[in-house]
């Protein structure tokens, strides 16, 4: 088993959440942002709202970004690796931890200089369907004085904050964390992902 794989299962058995900084290289995410930036350029992005179904709206006072979901019936290879990437990790926590994940369903995420998103969490009303959120980061040199943390708040009052470096990835379980995206200076560029049980 791949060491940072076995790294995220044992974070998420002993506190429910991972940071793994350098999960992939720096050359496959830079051919990730290259996908999205193509999407960006060709008008395939959307404004990003809150809810589902019926459920679902725009509140840019929540959420200020723009996503495109990854359409399974097109995909190029730096896609594809990923989402390969992604099923392994779904099969060894279904073997480590009997969740029953059947599925994983990603969008690329773009914010623009000072765009953010409030504190959340990632289950929807009514729905237990996700059970663990996964974000991949995009950002080539990414400095602290650029802001856009991810923070995630712990149960006891402490707050991680993940800087979103290229080739960083951020596991944790979708029910128990609320966390949220910090305004940044640059644009923010990041993949976000749910592997998702049965209803």
């Amino acid at each position: 088993m791949n060491s940072k794989i076995e790294n995220i299962l044992n974070d998420l058995e002993q506190q429910g959440y991972s940071v793994q900084k350098d999960f992939f290289s720096i050359e496959f995410t830079q051919s990730l942002k290259e996908t999205l930036s193509s999407f960006h350029q060709q008008g395939m992005l959307k404004q990003a709202g809150i809810g589902r179904n019926n459920n679902f709206h725009i509140e840019q006072s929540i959420r200020s970004d723009e996503i495109s979901w990854f359409d399974e019936n097109d995909l190029n290879d730096a896609q594809k690796i990923f989402l390969d990437s992604t099923k392994n990790l779904q099969n060894e926590i279904n073997q480590r931890f009997f969740l029953g994940l059947f599925e994983f369903e990603v969008h690329f995420a773009l914010y623009s200089p000072n765009a953010f998103y409030k504190r959340h969490l990632d289950q929807h009303k009514n729905q237990e369907t996700r059970v663990i959120s996964l974000i991949c980061y995009l950002n080539d040199n990414w400095k602290k004085d650029d802001g856009g943390e991810l923070q995630i708040y712990l149960k006891n009052g402490e707050i991680i904050s993940v800087l979103p470096e290229a080739g960083t990835v951020v596991c944790f379980m979708s029910a128990e964390f609320e966390h949220e995206v910090l305004p940044a200076k640059r644009e923010r560029a990041s993949l976000a992902g749910w592997f998702r049980k049965r209803q």
